[in-house]
């Protein structure tokens, strides 16, 4: 438990870090008006669909890193990294291209039904995929630094990179008066700088620095067979999210602003458990591949342990406070009323969610990201019919759509838990190790 919580906390203060940030440029994005948060919140889902694609490389870096060093095979470690960072480069500047050339019928694919608001939204997104390939080693990374058990290095680097990130926010948008434009150039160059800064901490490490190493085409193969489960489940989700969100677009602009404020406002429980997630797969990691079995069981249940409490608390603050935490971002009435039900529905499903990821943790960990990612593309596709259903059978209400996604978070929190209880039970009776 101890040795989960200390690993965790670095990793958690960069995503609080990372949520403030989200906050703050969102209440800065809102100052703009309703408009402008759609306008951000429709190009940031191909911004999240390129992030999940760059899981193909940094999930299974992260795990094999945390295997290598488990077995005390540092030059096996460096060569996974010299691996990873040359296709990380490659796969950014593919998605880029592919942004550039088709970034108009992208954000047409949400029927926003307005032209000014679809209009902004495709030239922020041309100028905000600039960051991509700098977004995409930081994430690549991060993964590996956590997985060699230093989560230290990247929440300093992740923390400086989102503090100047907040710093040009405010002076590009509103001082230089660049509007969402602003807050795009303000992420390139923040993500420029904390890509810099990664470099020289890898020069610095001994059992990171690459140097000596070369590029390996079967290391490659074992990282995308790690990755390219997550992947799936990533891009679904994004993909789930871009219908989701033409279904909402059925209510108006307001309505697609709305969750896109939600989201932000979850995070207090989703960036809370995503450190978790990363502590449980490196020390779970870490122990598999040293053969320690027990110690991975015991990670696994320390992690479920916090996942309840945190889930717990949560879920508690998000329905009780409902609307004033929504009011910190928007304040019109119809906003407001949106906003509280939105809250206040998905509030019940926070503890499953959490669960869901400290679970998903212990699956990396194992070197099982396919029985998270089965389970999570599943749950998350079902939430288009449920929505559609919920709709014809409450006549046509928001709610609907609020509670299919509610639901689908409740039923993978519960199954991927059980799930991995009944998995790896039977894997350490096999082993001989551990007995239940």
């Amino acid at each position: 438990m101890k040795q989960l919580i200390w690993l965790a906390l670095p990793v958690i203060g960069s995503s609080f870090m990372t949520m403030a940030y989200n906050f703050i440029n969102m209440i800065f994005v809102g100052r703009l008006g309703s408009d402008a948060v759609a306008a951000v919140g429709s190009a940031s889902f191909f911004m999240h669909f390129g992030w999940g694609l760059s899981s193909l490389l940094t999930v299974g870096a992260g795990i094999k890193v945390s295997h290598a060093i488990g077995s005390r095979d540092l030059k096996l470690a460096r060569s996974y990294v010299r691996s990873g960072i040359l296709a990380v480069i490659g796969l950014a500047l593919i998605y880029y291209g592919f942004l550039f050339f088709a970034r108009n019928e992208l954000i047409g694919l949400i029927q926003l039904n307005n032209m000014n608001i679809e209009h902004a939204a495709s030239g922020y997104l041309l100028l905000i995929g600039l960051c991509i390939p700098f977004s995409f080693q930081n994430l690549f990374f991060t993964s590996v630094f956590i997985g060699s058990g230093d989560s230290k290095s990247p929440f300093r680097i992740n923390a400086t990179a989102l503090a100047i990130n907040m710093l040009l926010d405010y002076l590009l948008i509103f001082q230089a008066k660049m509007g969402i434009n602003g807050a795009a150039l303000g992420t390139i160059i923040s993500q420029a700088i904390g890509t810099l800064l990664f470099y020289i901490k890898l020069n610095g490490s001994a059992s990171l620095k690459p140097r000596g190493t070369a590029f390996q085409s079967l290391l490659l193969k074992n990282i995308l067979r790690m990755g390219v489960s997550t992947t799936f489940q990533r891009v679904s989700f994004t993909i789930v999210a871009i219908f989701m969100a033409r279904i909402i677009s059925n209510w108006g602009p307001t309505a697609i602003a709305v969750q896109k404020v939600g989201i932000q406002i979850e995070a207090i429980s989703y960036m809370t458990a995503g450190g978790f997630l990363s502590a449980l797969s490196t020390i779970s990691g870490i122990a598999y591949g040293g053969g320690d079995y027990r110690k991975q069981w015991q990670a696994f249940r320390s992690g479920m342990l916090l996942a309840f409490v945190l889930g717990t608390v949560t879920s508690i603050v998000i329905i009780a406070f409902a609307q004033p935490l929504f009011s910190i971002f928007l304040s019109d009435p119809e906003s407001l009323a949106m906003g509280r039900e939105y809250l206040v529905i998905l509030g019940f499903s926070q503890l499953f969610m959490v669960l869901e990821l400290m679970a998903t943790g212990a699956f990396f960990g194992w070197g099982k990201p396919n029985i998270p990612s089965i389970t999570g593309i599943a749950l998350t596709v079902i939430r288009i019919p449920m929505a559609y259903a919920f709709i014809s059978l409450w006549q046509n209400a928001l709610s609907s759509v609020w509670w299919s996604i509610s639901i689908s978070s409740i039923l993978k929190g519960i199954i991927l838990s059980v799930l991995f209880v009944v998995l790896f039970k039977a894997f350490i009776r096999k082993q001989n190790v551990l007995h239940p």
